[in-house]
């Protein structure tokens, strides 16, 4: 980890487990917690043709990788009246949702969404970016971030935690989800500035996971409720997309509450 010296809180390390539902990876510990959860990440799958259940819906040629249909295969496979997805712009807006409309739902450009709406399923895209699920059990409140380092500085962890009643934070569970690990990530002084992290002389190794971690025991969340995903994006066994491995494609991260 580079010049990371400072020990990992004693949070949980999770191997998400498959799911038959969809091409997906799912947190096996909170559906046995939370039944009344939809969450997971999908995988390249083998079952659109071309081998790959690439969920990229922006960029370029997205028609031609047949993302809609896959899209549509996605929602009717989860069962929900909706999925809400937008284009990604590595900040720190995060959206709530309280009514949507059937089918795919894009509202403007963010990188977080939260709802406690049944029936509607949140989605991030992503490729080695850190897919956070947020579930608050009591009232039944989710929201799901996706935070590359971008956004990770930008502090879109801390704001998905604010979208959440005060009174209510204190109880959230965390995970961060398949993703590239601190091995595969080495990146450039500027990077471990904008984490506020110490500057190594050249480029180092940081495992975001941790940063995201970290940040979320800073803000008050128990360090026994957050857990991270041991699966790397790229170095892992090959079922996920890697930016940095040379894919182009996406998978998709997805919370909801069952309808």
């Amino acid at each position: 980890m580079g010049t990371e010296t400072t020990e990992w809180p004693d949070v949980s390390v999770v191997y998400e487990e498959p799911w038959d539902e969809v091409p997906a990876v799912t947190h096996a510990a909170w559906s046995r917690a939370f039944p009344w959860l939809l969450q997971g990440t999908t995988t390249r799958g083998s079952e659109a043709g071309d081998g790959q259940f690439d969920l990229r819906l922006f960029g370029g040629a997205v028609e031609a990788v047949g993302a809609r249909e896959r899209w549509r295969l996605f929602r009717r496979r989860l069962g929900t009246r909706s999925v809400v997805h937008a284009k990604q712009v590595h900040g720190a807006t995060v959206r709530r949702h309280r009514q949507t409309g059937p089918g795919l739902i894009l509202p403007p450009d963010c990188d977080g969404h939260v709802t406690k709406v049944p029936g509607v399923v949140l989605a991030v895209s992503v490729a080695d970016c850190v897919p956070v699920s947020l579930v608050e059990p009591e009232e039944r409140e989710v929201g799901l971030l996706h935070a590359g380092w971008r956004g990770t500085a930008a502090g879109v962890l801390e704001r998905g935690i604010r979208a959440f009643p005060e009174e209510r934070r204190g109880g959230l569970y965390v995970h961060m989800g398949p993703s590239i690990c601190g091995a595969c990530y080495e990146v450039g002084g500027e990077v471990f500035e904008a984490l506020g992290l110490p500057v190594p002389p050249g480029p180092e190794p940081v495992d975001l996971r941790l940063v995201l971690a970290r940040r979320a025991v800073t803000a008050g969340i128990d360090a026994g409720k957050i857990s991270v995903s041991g699966h790397c994006t790229r170095c892992g066994d090959g079922r996920f997309f890697s930016h940095r491995g040379g894919d182009t494609g996406r998978q998709v991260a997805f919370l909801g509450i069952r309808q």
